[in-house]
C-alpha cells in the first residue's frame, strides 16, 4: 500500500496492513506496527485538515484523561495531498443495537464532556444552524432535497423554518461535542462500552446533542425514544432541541438520497415527518 509506505518512510516506522474495514462512510485500514499492536489508519483528501486532526488529538487526550474510553492517536500528518492519522485500535466492535443498560453508560460518559471544550474549538451551534440554512460542507447538502421531489422540498423548507425560528435559542458552548454520536461510532466489548471513535472533528458547543443523535437513531424504539426524549428535555429547551433534531433529519435525508437505496431513503424520510409531528405535538402540549 503506496500511503503506508509513505507514512513509514515518514514517522520511521514500520506499518503493516491487515486489511480495509468494510464499514464505515469514510473508509479505514486495519494496520500493525512492529510489535503487532493492532492500529487504525485513516486518510482524507486536504492537507488543511492536519489541525483539525491535532486538535482531535488535544481533544482525546483530555477525554482519555478523566476516563472517556477515546482512542489516542499515534500519528498525525499529511501525505499525498491528504491528511493522514494512525490511532491504537480499541477493543470491541460497533454497537448494533442500543438498548436501556447502554444508554445509561452513554449518558454517563456524555457528562464528562460537559464544559470541557478547548480553547478556539470552532463552534458547533453554529454549524448546525449554518448546515440547515446555507447548506455543509460535504454533508447536509440542499440541492438532494431539492431535485429528488415536491415532498422532499417541501420538508427542507420546513426545516429550515424550524431552525430559522429558534436558531437564537440559548444553549451551552463550552462542552466538547463528538457531532456524529451514533451505533457505528461507539464500540462494544464484552457488553461493556470500549470505545467512542470518529472524533476526527471536535466542535464545543452542547453535548446534549450527542445524545439527540442517539434519539434520532432510535427512534423507531418506543422506549428508548421516551427515555431519550425525557433526559434532553431536561437538559435543554424542545425549541433547541428542535434545532438540533432539524439537523439531524436533513444530514440524514441528504446523505441517504445520495448514497443509500429506495428503502432507506423512504425510511428516513418516514421518520423525519416524525420527528416533526412529535416536536409539533410537545410544542402544543407545552403551551
Amino acid at each position: 500500500m503506496e500511503l503506508l509506505q509513505e507514512i513509514n518512510r515518514i514517522q520511521g516506522t514500520s506499518f503493516t496492513l491487515i486489511e480495509r474495514y468494510s464499514d464505515g462512510e469514510q473508509g479505514a485500514f486495519a494496520i500493525a506496527d512492529g510489535c503487532d499492536r493492532r492500529c487504525v489508519l485513516k486518510w482524507s483528501a486536504g492537507t488543511h485538515r492536519v489541525s483539525r486532526l491535532e486538535e482531535a488529538r488535544a481533544v482525546t487526550d483530555l477525554l482519555r484523561g478523566i476516563g472517556y474510553p477515546a482512542p489516542r492517536y499515534l500519528f498525525i500528518g499529511s501525505a499525498f495531498e491528504g491528511a493522514y492519522s494512525i490511532q491504537v485500535a480499541l477493543p470491541g466492535s460497533p454497537m448494533h443495537r442500543l438498548t436501556v443498560m447502554y444508554v445509561s453508560r452513554l449518558l454517563e460518559i456524555n457528562a464528562l464532556q460537559v464544559g470541557k471544550a478547548l480553547l478556539g474549538q470552532q463552534d458547533w451551534h453554529s454549524e448546525v444552524v449554518n448546515t440547515v440554512l446555507r447548506g455543509g460542507d460535504g454533508y447536509c447538502l440542499h440541492p438532494s432535497l431539492l431535485q429528488y421531489s415536491p415532498d422532499t422540498v417541501d420538508l427542507l423548507r420546513e426545516l429550515q423554518a424550524l431552525v430559522s425560528a429558534h436558531e437564537d435559542e440559548p444553549h451551552r458552548t463550552n462542552d466538547i461535542v463528538h457531532g456524529d454520536f451514533q451505533l457505528a461510532n461507539i464500540l462494544v466489548h464484552e457488553q461493556q462500552i470500549s470505545g467512542v471513535i470518529d472524533w476526527d472533528a471536535p466542535f464545543a458547543g452542547d453535548c446534549a446533542f450527542d445524545i439527540a443523535t442517539l434519539l434520532f437513531y432510535a427512534y423507531d424504539e418506543p422506549t428508548l425514544r421516551e427515555l431519550l426524549w425525557q433526559h434532553l428535555l431536561q437538559r435543554a429547551s424542545l425549541n433547541l432541541l428542535s434545532v438540533y433534531m432539524a439537523h439531524l433529519i436533513l444530514r440524514q435525508v441528504d446523505w441517504s438520497l445520495r448514497f443509500y437505496d429506495q428503502g432507506t431513503i423512504e425510511r428516513y424520510l418516514s421518520r423525519g415527518r416524525t420527528i416533526l409531528q412529535d416536536i409539533t405535538q410537545r410544542t402544543q402540549t407545552s403551551h
